[in-house]
């Protein structure tokens, strides 16, 4: 809307340029997550300097800044042609706790995630279902989250089962926000979500973020974890299950006979885990990596 004509056309209005305070671009990494495909406008927004030249601040917030993102959004609204300044407040979250898991049940991913569940799961009626942790658990795909809610649903006792539900984009936009209002009050315990759950979703007692799947990026991982714990009060996890594919190979390199070395792994999990943004490629293996011997 900021770049329509019509309203291109207002910025040339002085009267209403002396009434703007400040231009705000909320959630930046966005600029570099969806500028090239989902909101193309989002790259351009740098063409407001050519009507609001020195005369109104623009100020840019995001959670999840890298130093290529930060390029990218200095460069998209033109941050070099007047005084800058910046502010990094840091991520460290110290409630909130990290794993990084292989995924072993890639067929139905949810099972992965069961032990989170009470054991045993209550069968009286009585007992409220507080009793289950307040979970967001992500998907890349629609039909994954329905799968995912069927389970559980399977598993939990009738009492229990309203308990899950799933917000994807297909949901009208009264539906999302009556179901993001059941899971911030608590009727909604479990969710599976795509992410249509994203921006703006502030719940503050999410004691369990878990991605099923490698994420685009290290930016889309910290933000979907960074909705767990969102008060600092409680004790939160936020857990990632990834293809065996996304570690790097460990053991002992082997010999044929013929005294040419055994790869440790497939070319393609190598092609395959090559793909990963380099610095959560590196997050995943964290811990993981070590020195393999020559063989010699």
């Amino acid at each position: 809307m900021a770049l329509g004509e019509n309203f291109c056309k207002l910025w040339q209005d002085s009267s209403f340029r002396s009434k703007v305070q400040a231009i705000v671009v909320d959630e930046a990494h966005c600029i570099v997550e969806w500028g090239d495909k989902f909101r193309k406008e989002y790259s351009g927004l740098a063409k407001l300097q050519d009507y609001i030249g020195q005369e109104i601040p623009i100020l840019a917030c995001t959670a999840t800044c890298s130093s290529k993102t930060f390029e990218v959004i200095w460069s998209s609204l033109a941050f070099g042609f007047r005084p800058f300044w910046g502010l990094d407040v840091g991520v460290d979250r110290k409630n909130l706790s990290f794993i990084v898991h292989v995924l072993e049940n890639t067929a139905n991913p949810v099972l992965d995630a069961l032990n989170i569940l009470p054991a045993p799961i209550p069968e009286d009626i009585n007992i409220p279902n507080t009793v289950l942790p307040k979970s967001l658990f992500y998907f890349e795909t629609i039909n994954q989250c329905n799968s995912a809610m069927e389970t559980l649903r399977k598993i939990l006792p009738a009492h229990y089962r309203d308990s899950v539900q799933m917000f994807t984009s297909i949901a009208s936009e009264d539906a999302k926000a009556q179901i993001w209002d059941n899971f911030r009050t608590g009727s909604i315990r479990i969710l599976c979500a795509t992410d249509a759950a994203g921006m703006g979703c502030n719940v503050p007692d999410v004691a369990f973020v878990v991605l099923f799947s490698v994420p685009r990026s290290i930016s889309t991982l910290t933000q979907r974890w960074g909705r767990a714990g969102r008060s600092r009060d409680i004790e939160a996890t936020c857990i990632l299950f990834v293809q065996g594919w996304a570690f790097r190979p460990q053991g002992v390199h082997l010999k044929t006979k013929k005294g040419k070395e055994k790869p440790l792994e497939s070319a393609t999990f190598t092609a395959n885990r090559a793909k990963i943004d380099p610095p959560l490629e590196k997050l995943i293996n964290l811990g993981h990596d070590e020195k393999l011997p020559s063989g010699e």
